[in-house]
């Protein structure tokens, strides 16, 4: 699947590749196989991203409209 924000495209911003990435594995993980541990795993990457953004918005390196508009459409994968 092509994702709207690549991971590689944050190479400045700490934490936020390796937290894509792990968000982005774990979903495809869960698409394949919705057991209970990997719907558990994939939440847990979600919420590690979710709240990596939002410290990288707090810090400066986002603006308050880009960390939302990236939370939003996480927040949509995570529901799909």
């Amino acid at each position: 699947m092509v994702y709207k924000y690549k991971p590689e495209n944050f190479r400045n911003m700490p934490f936020l590749v390796e937290d894509f990435q792990a968000f982005y594995k774990s979903r495809e993980e869960y698409k394949k196989n919705q057991s209970f541990e990997n719907k558990f795993t994939f939440r847990q990457f979600w919420e590690t991203l979710f709240f990596s953004i939002k410290h990288r918005e707090v810090e400066g390196y986002l603006d308050p409209a880009t960390a939302q508009e990236m939370r939003d459409y996480l927040e949509e994968l995570a529901n799909d």
